[in-house]
């Protein structure tokens, strides 16, 4: 766990810079107290403090602060001024704290975090959670790499019941190696939260223009053995500013400590005036979610539809198995392989059953930071071979905090597709070359009610022996978000 800026660790210290291992049991047990008084409400009055006395120590390193009651406390890191602070906010003592955090090495580069952070704390001390986090996330957002930052901010967010950020947060804290470090009592948090809010709504408002509203082709024509026919304008690409409404309610119960049953209902309305288009998608599952000694497993039964202008274009019924797993250290893993029976109205030779097979695996260096590996295949079995085909695709992803309050994450996949047997007007199969790029920003010390600005842009393009599926597709999503 990183810990905050300062000075070299003294003699026979154990390190805490990432990437290097706590082994040595007294620090492991002094950083688990921090830890622990950071997921709980510190308790404490401010008292006047009087002048503080900073004195050097007699060999050079670090500093003797004597406190208000004459008691002498040897400051030689950074790390001895955490657990100085603690103390004496533990005691009441909080304004003495602060002193104390500006009184120590005044010169160091890093002076102004460390007072923001035990601000942060005496904050917090005195009930007033709301401040603690803005202070914390100001820190976050020059400094994403200081670990115990980010533990302070996931309880203090926790206290406010503002779930969403503080599951974020404990995910990303725990993915990275550091609950393993504090005895689990990140995945304590993480129960409660859910323990606290049987019943969950989340929702959202984004615009979406998009260079294929209609997901037509650039192609003006089409070749039908011999002949070559025109490709009407309303089925080429069309472009236009859509809005999106979407939303999700999900009802937990916890059937006992390691089972939950799960319920929710998904839906999304796309609306484009361009093309005088509305699009409706929605999904009902019932599932029931087994804790496992490091992630969770989730297996549903599922049923959804998609509507085009009212009418009814897809629907669906399935199962599914959704696993998130961490293993080794630092290591974390995505497998959602699911199951359609899916029926096409319009299109009956496209009935029939999906397979897909998803798979994502994530390698931490911080809980601000992850390279994303993508793997997955599907398959379709429909009504008529020439709509049947397997699908087989990679990519990379990557995720990082940067300075100035911005994360960055993007990543690219591609994908092959083919058919079974041969489509019509051509003498071959259909074939897809898919490629995708996608980026996501999200401005984390801009807030609105608790809100970050987050944008996303994908570029799409397929290439493909079929004319009519041969199509270039750009969106952008524009929405405010609590996960940061």
């Amino acid at each position: 766990m990183t810990p905050l800026p300062g000075h070299k660790q003294a003699e026979g210290a154990c390190p805490l810079r990432r990437g290097r291992s706590v082994s040595r049991s007294r620090w492991r047990g002094v950083m688990a107290g921090l830890i622990t008084a950071a997921l709980l409400p510190v308790a404490g009055a401010a008292q006047d403090a009087a002048a503080l006395q900073v004195m050097p120590a007699r060999d050079g390193a670090g500093a003797h602060v004597m406190l208000a009651d004459g008691q002498v406390v040897v400051l030689r890191n950074a790390g001895d001024l955490q657990i100085a602070v603690r103390m004496l906010i533990a005691q009441g003592r909080v304004a003495e704290a602060q002193h104390l955090a500006r009184a120590y090495a005044p010169d160091h580069p890093d002076h102004a975090v460390r007072v923001a952070y035990v601000d942060g704390l005496a904050a917090s001390a005195q009930g007033n959670d709301v401040e603690a986090v803005r202070l914390w996330r100001g820190i976050l957002a020059q400094r994403p790499d200081l670990d115990l930052v980010r533990v302070q901010l996931t309880g203090a967010l926790a206290r406010l019941q503002l779930h969403d950020s503080a599951r974020y947060q404990a995910e990303q804290l725990i993915a990275a190696g550091v609950d393993d470090r504090i005895d689990g009592r990140l995945s304590g948090l993480l129960r409660s939260l859910d323990a606290a809010r049987p019943v969950q709504f989340r929702g959202y408002l984004s615009l979406l223009p998009s260079t294929n509203v209609n997901n037509g082709t650039d192609n003006d024509s089409v070749a039908i053995g011999p002949v070559v026919g025109t490709i009407p304008e309303d089925q080429r690409r069309q472009s236009g500013l859509g809005v999106a409404v979407g939303g999700e309610a999900s009802v937990r119960r916890q059937l006992d400590p390691r089972h939950a049953a799960v319920v929710a209902l998904e839906a999304r309305v796309e609306r484009y005036p361009s093309i005088d288009r509305t699009n409706v998608t929605s999904q009902l599952s019932f599932g029931l979610e087994r804790r496992l000694d490091h992630g969770a497993a989730l297996a549903r039964v599922l049923t959804g539809t998609a509507l085009k202008d009212g009418a009814q274009t897809y629907r669906y019924s399935g199962l599914s198995v959704e696993t998130n797993l961490r293993f080794a250290e630092r290591w974390r893993l995505y497998f959602g392989p699911e199951y359609r029976d899916e029926t096409f109205p319009y299109s009956p030779g496209e009935d029939g059953a999906f397979v897909d097979l998803p798979l994502q695996i994530d390698r931490f260096s911080g809980p601000d930071s992850f390279v994303r590996f993508i793997a997955g295949a599907s398959m379709g079995r429909k009504a008529e071979e020439r709509f049947s085909f397997d699908e087989a695709r990679i990519g990379l992803g990557y995720f990082k905090e940067f300075s100035q309050g911005l994360s960055l994450y993007a990543d690219a996949t591609y994908a092959h597709r083919l058919y079974h047997a041969d489509y019509p007007g051509i003498d071959d199969p259909r074939e897809d070359h898919r490629t995708s790029v996608g980026v996501t920003v999200t401005k984390r010390d801009f807030t609105l009610a608790g809100f970050a600005p987050q944008v996303s842009l994908r570029h799409t393009r397929t290439r493909s022996n079929a004319a009519f599926n041969d199509t270039t597709r750009t969106e952008a999503d524009l929405r405010f978000v609590q996960e940061f």
